[in-house]
């Protein structure tokens, strides 16, 4: 909970994102692995639909997002509304839509669809006993398909016992991967720039105010900036 927010530098990403290259990943292209909250019009669609903000950015991450423009504002099947670990390894999860076929996992649709070289791991509150395993059989298969996996903490904590987040932390540890760390980042807000949506008064505060979604946004494209050049050497 005290990780700095944003990704330190780490030994293999040169290696992940060279190995993908000779695979055929897009050098530029990212996905999100991720829920309600990480679909392009509550995070990162701005910044295809938005010029105004887009000069606004210092010129580093506008070379970023003209890098990767073209992944902000795209729906896919593995960042969806109650989206969990398991339902990316469910065949089933994207209902044969955004061009996958029957018998693909929703990363195995992705990442044939998408090529992507990057991938934000960013899932919500669930409460699947199997997270782990099955963060860890995502990762590992990003690996080896020359990915490289940014995992990230979220604002809320209705598991109660900071479990989705301490998983996050634990395998940036041990695979030595970049963690960005937004539960930091919205650490002085009220209330963690949380609220309980009216339509969905059993769900507690897990939905992020606006002033949360500015910092969501900012923060997951700085990650996004700092991954990709330590991976290219910058």
């Amino acid at each position: 909970m005290s990780l700095p927010v944003q990704p330190e530098p780490g030994t293999m990403l040169q290696d992940i994102y060279q190995l993908g290259l000779t695979l055929g990943n897009d050098p530029h292209a990212f996905s999100i692995f991720g829920d309600c909250q990480s679909r392009p019009d509550e995070f990162f669609g701005v910044y295809e639909t938005d010029a105004a903000l887009v000069a606004s950015l210092s010129p580093e991450l506008q070379e970023t997002v003209a890098n990767f423009t073209g992944s902000f504002n795209r729906e896919s099947p593995t960042s969806q509304d109650g989206t969990t670990p398991g339902a990316l390894l469910w065949d089933q999860w994207h209902r044969g839509e955004y061009g996958c076929q029957f018998g693909e996992t929703p990363v195995d649709c992705e990442l044939r669809i998408h090529r992507p070289s990057f991938v934000i791991i960013q899932i919500g509150s669930h409460f699947e006993s199997r997270n782990t395993e099955y963060l860890r059989r995502i990762i590992d298969q990003l690996l080896a398909s020359g990915v490289v996996p940014i995992l990230a903490t979220k604002a809320d904590n209705r598991e109660k016992d900071n479990r989705i987040n301490r998983d996050m932390a634990m395998l940036s540890d041990e695979y030595n991967l970049p963690l960005w760390n937004f539960w930091a980042a919205v650490s002085d807000l009220p209330n963690r720039g949380l609220y309980t949506r009216k339509d969905r008064p059993l769900q507690g505060d897990i939905y992020l105010t606006d002033e949360a979604k500015v910092i969501h946004r900012e923060t997951g494209l700085e990650a996004l900036n700092l991954v990709w050049r330590m991976a290219i050497g910058q």
